[in-house]
């Protein structure tokens, strides 16, 4: 995950030299949750942040790459003893196209795949925080994302964003017995600002 980390970074650097690419940072919110994990999962609030580099290709038509720290998750209700959430922090880089329909508004779509950085089960009743307390969601995770983005002022958009996860997260259950048939997956919605504060030399396309 480093080495594609230090692509990504050398790749912004490079399409920044050459006057190819807008630069903007971005954060926001996450209502994430997890398909078919349990019974009746909650849906819980994270936040997401980080780089978006958007390299045009066509006059409507650009190649979006993202390098994103994101809090996913669940919450869990218990009859006893409050409530509880697990937050599964990823790194994820996401491999977008962007569509223009005018100048204001745009879709994004293309894959989305993250790196399972931390797994922390929260018990709300006590307030009580557990590192690593679940070892069985695997460390890699792919998504298909999809969303919109309108630019509000100069500079600054707001976008909403869905991202499905495809990744099986749970093999077994809390004391090890495997549940094949249990399979659990990423669902997260996002809202959120971004900021562009590096912008081409030349952002002139022909058809």
């Amino acid at each position: 995950m480093e080495k594609i980390c230090l692509l990504f970074v050398s790749f912004i650097f490079a399409t920044a030299t050459f006057g190819q690419a807008n630069i903007s940072i971005k954060a926001g919110v996450n209502v994430a949750t997890t398909k078919n994990l349990i019974a009746f999962p909650k849906n819980r609030a994270g936040w997401y942040g980080g780089l978006t580099v958007n390299v045009p290709v066509h006059k409507k038509l650009s190649f979006q790459p993202e390098l994103l720290y994101s809090s996913k998750g669940n919450g869990i209700n218990q009859i006893i003893g409050g409530g509880k959430s697990e937050r599964l922090n990823y790194l994820n880089m996401s491999v977008l196209f962007n569509y223009s329909f005018d100048k204001k508004t745009s879709v994004v779509f293309g894959p989305e795949f993250g790196y399972l950085l931390s797994d922390i089960l929260v018990l709300t009743g006590g307030g009580t925080t557990i590192n690593g307390y679940s070892r069985f969601p695997p460390k890699f995770d792919i998504a298909t994302s999809i969303g919109l983005q309108y630019k509000i002022i100069k500079n600054i958009c707001i976008e909403t964003r869905y991202n499905y996860g495809f990744n099986t997260l749970y093999h077994v259950d809390a004391v090890g017995n495997r549940y094949s048939e249990i399979k659990g997956a990423n669902r997260v919605f996002q809202i959120g600002l971004k900021y562009l504060f590096l912008k081409q030399k030349n952002n002139q396309l022909k058809n």
